[in-house]
């Protein structure tokens, strides 16, 4: 078991802070993944873990590049089908049961980059092994 901790903080110029934290939340399991993703690459297959999406407390997805909402996609598969491409145009963070909005239990992400340049896709997901 390990104890997760995470916080946000939006500042706007000349207005408000403000931020949002949650933790220690306890987990079985941390997998932290980096995969490059080559450019004309379709639907490149990362997996992330076995169960429904239930068993996920947090769900994070960021890139070392970000386009106009074409370059790099990636779709959810949850071992038999895929759901709808979503554009990366700027880290993906989930948490507090939100990974559900996914629509399909999370079993793998498929990866697609139309750039000229590969991409460097980094992935922390915190769940429970036992649900």
């Amino acid at each position: 078991m390990a104890n997760v901790s995470w916080s946000i903080s939006i500042q706007v110029a000349g207005g408000p802070t403000v931020s949002a934290r949650e933790g220690p939340i306890m987990v079985e399991a941390m997998d932290r993944i980096e995969v490059i993703i080559e450019p004309d690459a379709k639907d490149k297959k990362v997996s992330l873990q076995p169960d429904q999406a239930s068993s996920i407390h947090l769900l994070l997805i960021k890139s070392d590049q970000y386009g106009d909402g074409t370059k790099i996609t990636f779709k959810v598969n949850n071992g038999t089908k895929d759901g709808p491409d979503i554009a990366l145009t700027g880290p993906q963070f989930y948490s507090g049961g939100a990974v559900m909005r996914l629509g399909l239990d999370p079993q793998a992400l498929k990866f697609s980059n139309t750039s000229d340049d590969p991409a460097q896709i980094e992935i922390f997901i915190a769940r429970d092994a036992t649900p």
